[in-house]
């Protein structure tokens, strides 16, 4: 059966992670893979708090189908300074593929015919629209890419050979250590289809 290789890591600005208001999820089912990138507003300590929280959520209700989960991260947000969030689900078998995004966080889709998927406008927790899933159907050897605007946005592969080889955790840091901006947090998450 196809499996998934997911790695998440995140940067503070000031380099401790008790400032860094970006967080995610990599959580394998028995059948699937979810993956999580969060951009709180902001960064320090303030928005780091506002993370925890965010993180606290998903450990207990990771499993609800993703416009779910969306809206109740919008809920127990509610009050605070907001965030941005993308999230795909993976379904391991057939490769197909939901995503749904509210805020500034990218996603891209490397494969034989690269693509972005646009995330709604809004801020989770302050005023999000009504979230919708869009679905995707990748393909063997296909690499998904999500990141803050903590990492710059535009880049392309023909421009960094081998940026895309080796394993989901090779593939972050490298787009961390040649992308990251410098003035804000930053987070990259890397999903890799294969066999």
């Amino acid at each position: 059966m196809p499996r998934a290789d997911c790695f998440f890591t995140h940067r503070a600005l000031t380099g401790a992670d008790e400032e860094c208001g970006d967080t995610g999820l990599c959580a394998f089912g028995r059948n699937e893979c979810l993956g999580i990138v969060i951009d709180v507003l902001g960064h320090g300590p303030e928005a780091h708090e506002v993370a925890v929280l965010a993180d606290a959520y998903l450990e207990e209700y990771a499993d609800l189908p993703l416009l779910d989960l969306m809206e109740g991260l919008h809920v127990k947000l509610q009050g605070t300074r907001g965030c941005g969030a993308s999230m795909c689900r993976l379904e391991l078998e057939t490769g197909l593929m939901q995503f749904c995004g509210v805020g500034n966080i990218t996603c891209r889709i490397f494969s034989e015919e690269n693509q972005r998927i646009i995330p709604q406008d809004g801020i989770i927790g302050y005023m999000m629209p009504t979230p919708k899933v869009k679905e995707v159907q990748l393909r063997i050897g296909d690499v998904v890419m999500l990141y803050s605007d903590g990492v710059k946005e535009h880049f392309e592969i023909y421009d960094h050979p081998g940026l895309l080889t080796g394993s989901a955790r090779d593939v972050v840091c490298r787009v961390m250590n040649s992308f990251s901006k410098k003035d804000d947090d930053s987070s990259c998450l890397v999903l890799r289809y294969s066999l």
